[in-house]
């Protein structure tokens, strides 16, 4: 049995009732993942300080003129190497790229009419080291990143640099947090990430994720 992609996460959620509907299909999927809670945004960003995480559950709107956005801009600030999962039922394009773009990994629509079979789904694709974006993030001829069976890199061929970078890239790190993490400098970070984007064929950090999606393609394990 091969080893579980994540094993401590933090799901952040301002209504209890659904923080708990959304934990306990979290255990469903993972049993051994280890769950814990937070409510509001001083919360969470108390537990992200504390704690050791590599996956995150963020609702968009967390109550009293709060926003997950605080958050995801707290995470970059503080370059933690860490995989964010928006939630929002406000699953428009630009809302879904504005996400992404400040660093989230993924997102979960809360708007679908098939309720938990799509939040089961998405955590499914989740868990298992993959990226999910809702069809709206898609564009023309999308389709759901959960009906994509899981592909590695293998056969892209690419060097282990290469594919750390991809790694910090899809957790939203700047070219210079990466290279602090990577020990280079920020402009051979910069030539790796150009490489990424033309070896994907796309032209943005926000394309490449979606085409990582589409792609079915496992995250490289970093940091």
């Amino acid at each position: 049995m091969e080893p579980a992609f994540f094993r401590n996460a933090l799901l952040v959620e301002d209504q209890a009732l659904t923080r708990q509907a959304l934990k306990t299909l979290l255990v469903q999927c993972d049993p051994l993942l280890s769950v814990d809670e937070a409510g509001d945004v001083d919360t969470c960003l108390g537990m992200l300080a504390r704690g050791s995480y590599d996956l995150m559950f963020l609702d968009y709107q967390l109550g009293r003129g709060r926003s997950g956005m605080e958050v995801l801009r707290w995470v970059a600030e503080h370059d933690l190497p860490l995989h964010t999962i928006m939630l929002s039922g406000q699953d428009d394009r630009d809302t879904v790229m504005e996400c992404i773009k400040a660093g989230a990994s993924g997102f979960i629509s809360k708007s679908s009419d098939e309720g938990n079979l799509v939040f089961r789904s998405a955590l499914d694709t989740i868990l298992r080291g993959q990226i999910y974006l809702p069809h709206t993030a898609m564009g023309k001829g999308g389709f759901s990143p959960a009906a994509r069976p899981a592909a590695s890199l293998d056969g892209l061929a690419l060097s282990p640099r290469l594919a750390e970078t991809l790694g910090y890239i899809c957790q939203g790190l700047s070219n210079k947090s990466i290279a602090r993490k990577m020990g280079l400098t920020e402009n051979t970070v910069k030539e790796y990430s150009g490489g990424l984007l033309e070896k994907f064929g796309v032209r943005r950090r926000t394309e490449l994720i979606v085409e990582m999606a589409r792609r079915g393609i496992v995250i490289p394990r970093s940091g």
